[in-house]
């Protein structure tokens, strides 16, 4: 027997242990068992047990204990359920004022500047230079429905790529380099592709348009290299400008201003390079 329930039964009186051992119905064996044996440890000799035929008060005739004792235990569970729940909603109400007053208290969040940089978009500029360059095609070229619209659709793929890579090409000629110059220039890149897809093909298109086409080929040809010398540079931090980006610079220079006299994203005009020819 645990020291627990030995000093139980020692701080009961003579009276209640000889009230276990004479009505035995009522308790577990065990606590009548020990009941007896604390009473002969005091030397009280314990009384027989009452006649079944006793009288056992009303409430116990019609209210067995295990029936009573289980209501009992059952409103104690659920006084005990209802407090628990009554007091964790307290905690997390109070969690939650909490929270509110912390939040109230912090200072205003701080707006940072960070420098970023996008390549604009040029959409409204290529329709206005595929118009512009359209112009100098002879009406009766423009009358063939289907070289006119093979030629717009060239037209627009080569200038969607090609103010994009102007706009890259001549912020690195300025030195003006930043983190996205490596994005920046795998976009461009990718730009050329619709127009490469294109390109697979052969037209039959009018004397002026099939002029126009050269032009754009060799140009994309050239822009591309630069790309890739740039790609370079911007992975391995070095000079830009060499004799050889200054070639390439005017040579495509000269071949653009076979198709508008401007650049449409910068504004300088494109030179034409004058080649004397000894004989």
């Amino acid at each position: 027997m645990s020291d627990a329930a030995t000093d139980f039964y020692h701080k009961k009186t003579d009276a209640e242990l000889l009230f276990f051992v004479e009505h035995p119905d009522y308790y577990q064996e065990t606590l009548v068992d020990a009941a007896r044996r604390e009473l002969r440890r005091r030397g009280v000799a314990p009384t027989a047990p009452l006649a079944a035929a006793a009288p056992l008060p009303e409430i116990i005739e019609s209210k067995p204990w295990g029936k009573i004792v289980g209501l009992g235990l059952g409103l104690l569970v659920l006084g005990g359920g209802t407090y628990f729940l009554q007091q964790r909603s307290s905690a997390q109400e109070a969690a939650l004022q909490a929270r509110q007053e912390a939040k109230r208290r912090l200072p205003p969040p701080r707006l940072v500047e960070v420098a970023t940089s996008a390549i604009p978009n040029y959409d409204g500029v290529v329709a206005q230079t595929v118009a512009q360059q359209l112009r100098k095609v002879p009406t009766a070229e423009k009358a063939n429905a289907q070289h006119l619209r093979q030629y717009r659709e060239l037209a627009k793929r080569f200038w969607t790529a090609q103010t994009k890579t102007e706009y890259v090409l001549d912020k690195a000629r300025q030195g003006k380099f930043d983190a996205a110059l490596v994005g920046h220039i795998e976009s461009v890149e990718a730009a050329w592709e619709p127009w490469r897809k294109a390109t697979v093909y052969g037209y039959k298109l009018g004397p002026v348009m099939a002029t126009h086409l050269d032009l754009m080929t060799r140009v994309a040809n050239q822009q591309q290299e630069g790309l890739a010398d740039l790609y370079l540079v911007a992975r391995n931090p070095q000079p830009f400008e060499n004799e050889k980006t200054e070639r390439r610079e005017a040579d495509v220079s000269d071949l653009l201003s076979g198709l508008l006299p401007k650049s449409p994203v910068t504004g300088r005009a494109y030179n034409t390079m004058v080649r004397r020819v000894q004989l």
